[in-house]
């Protein structure tokens, strides 16, 4: 069996009707309303065949596979491009009898000349400005016009994009399986430098630290925390002094573990307990983030919108920890006074009117923009958040010239400016639930304080019933992109609930909860911010996604929560 031609015929074949049908569509009254949405579909699942003719099919190698992969793997993405075609099978009849089409497709190989992306550009111009001039033609000359009908065709552009989307999957495959191929290779001195220049190296080196311990001359830090008067629920704003010099710095406090405080513990569970404390400070130092503030740092890797992390204090006479940040501005000048979380901003009320404070509907989607965005870094990193909520997530704003600086809630505000000047809301995930790597064990412990749980999946409620995974992390997201929609925090929308917790001391029903959620995302959220949000917040409360592979669970995360966001920051 000829593996390469028989892919290469049956790609070729695809992406030749693809063009063809939306040629013909163009000229017919009964697509209006659905055109544009039909012509994106199919240019993106053209885009997919595109990436997939130019990274992994060679005109004279066939098929470049990375690694020394069986060659079954290949008779598989030969089997997949053959389905496409037969997908699209009586359409090819019809172009196979479009006339002159035979002529056009050898001007494709004139001389046997080596093809080039504009050729290639060139003939799908020509070709469906060919398709388009004659579609009317098309009833006339006696071909199949139901072919075209529209029924039918929605149908097959349905099970196109099924096929297609297994097609990305195994290009997501295949590029992990290349990283992971010089990131282990052992004639490799240095992996990041054979990945420099592909945007990878950071989520290699982000992999590799989420499995790997700190050294063992990891160690707090010196020195002294002053505090300042502004300050959040979870945060504070301090100056750090060691070896003379003073920098503002941001503060998370964490109180020891109930172990900790209460039990008489020897000192090889005392370490066991601190472990993780210390574990997650150097990860979060080590790592790199993204400066959203910094066009080169965008470019370099992909985002997460996080502080870093200068280290750790164990403040055992307070009984807690210190975890110490260092603030995104750019300018070192650039000082805070006030700390905003998305939790606080959310309940701020105008003094005179007593209303809230509702930020732009561009910064809304911006903040989603960046948690959603961030949370599928996150994950691709191998890490898992585990304490995702509104009270642990840190707002300011950027703007062009000056990066990023405290966020001016006067100024986000829709009637303050006009959107062009005005700094563009931000959101920075803190609050790390001690983050671990995605195969790692978790802590099962019980935990029945009400509002935290109102964020947390069912099966991560209470007593946990599952080892926490990221369709935890995916779920408290929706939670927290319900509020941003909404504009109303899960303090205020469960209150009455919350008030009756605490007066019985037991949790809300934790599948009643997830029902309250997902109908309010369907009945209230599409007013708000459109169907679009609306449903990328119900597939994070559903987890609605593809999850045969963790592979899988990312690219459906990405498709439908990730880029359907991204449309809202356009309007």
């Amino acid at each position: 069996m000829d593996i390469y031609g028989t892919a290469a015929t049956a790609l070729q074949h695809v992406v030749q009707v693809t063009i063809f049908i939306k040629g013909v569509i163009s000229d017919i009254r009964e697509y209006d309303n659905d055109r544009a949405t039909i012509d994106l579909k199919l240019d993106l699942q053209l885009t997919s065949l595109e990436f997939f003719r130019r990274r992994f099919l060679h005109e004279k190698h066939g098929l470049m596979l990375p690694g020394n992969l069986p060659e079954w793997i290949a008779d598989t993405i030969c089997k997949l491009l053959v389905k496409l075609n037969r997908v699209l099978a009586e359409y090819q009849v019809v172009v196979g009898r479009y006339e002159d089409f035979d002529d056009k497709m050898r001007e494709m190989k004139v001389n046997d000349e080596p093809e080039t992306v504009s050729k290639r550009e060139k003939w799908k111009k020509s070709f469906y400005e060919r398709a388009k001039s004659h579609a009317k033609s098309l009833k006339v000359k006696g071909y199949d016009w139901s072919l075209f009908e529209k029924k039918k065709l929605l149908a097959i552009i349905e099970e196109y994009q099924g096929w297609t989307s297994s097609l990305r999957d195994l290009m997501q495959h295949f590029s992990q399986e290349t990283v992971y191929n010089i990131a282990d290779s052992s004639t490799s001195p240095s992996p990041s430098s054979d990945l420099e220049g592909t945007g990878l190296e950071h989520v290699v080196q982000r992999q590799k630290l989420a499995s790997a311990l700190p050294p063992d001359d990891f160690r707090q830090l010196q020195g002294e925390i002053v505090e300042e008067d502004a300050a959040s629920s979870r945060f504070r704003l301090t100056r750090w002094t060691h070896n003379g010099e003073s920098t503002q710095v941001l503060v998370e406090y964490r109180e020891y573990d109930r172990r900790l405080r209460y039990d008489d513990l020897d000192p090889e569970e005392i370490a066991e307990l601190k472990a993780p404390v210390r574990n997650l400070a150097w990860l979060l130092q080590s790592c790199t983030f993204q400066d959203a503030g910094d066009p080169e740092s965008q470019l370099q890797q992909p985002a997460i919108y996080s502080l870093q992390c200068l280290g750790f204090m164990d403040q055992a006479e307070k009984e807690r920890y210190a975890f110490v940040y260092k603030l995104p501005f750019r300018k070192p000048d650039a000082e805070s006074n006030e700390l905003l979380t998305l939790h606080d901003l959310i309940t701020k009320t105008d003094p005179k009117t007593r209303r809230p404070l509702k930020t732009s509907l561009s910064d809304r989607f911006s903040i989603a923009h960046c948690l959603a965005l961030t949370l599928s870094n996150i994950h691709a990193s191998l890490w898992l958040h585990k304490n995702i909520w509104s009270r642990g997530i840190l707002l300011f704003q950027q703007c062009d010239k000056e990066g990023i600086t405290p966020l001016e809630i006067q100024r986000s505000l829709p009637t303050s400016t006009d959107d062009a000047e005005r700094p563009q809301a931000v959101a920075f995930i803190g609050d790390w639930g001690y983050a671990r790597h995605i195969e790692g064990a978790t802590d099962m412990k019980a935990d029945f304080e009400i509002e935290p749980n109102l964020y947390r999946h069912p099966e991560r409620q209470g007593a946990p019933t599952r080892q926490f995974a990221p369709p935890h992390d995916i779920y408290a997201l929706g939670v927290v992109l319900l509020e941003i929609g909404l504009w109303k925090t899960v303090s205020q929308l469960f209150d009455a609930r919350i008030q009756v917790g605490q007066r019985t001391g037991k949790l809300p029903k934790a599948k009643e909860v997830k029902a309250v959620l997902i109908a309010l995302a369907q009945t209230e959220l599409p007013r708000e911010m459109g169907s679009v949000y609306a449903a990328a917040v119900i597939k994070c409360l559903t987890g609605d996604f593809r999850k045969n592979s963790d592979v899988e669970l990312s690219l459906d995360f990405r498709e439908k929560v990730v880029d359907s966001i991204c449309l809202g920051m356009k309007l």
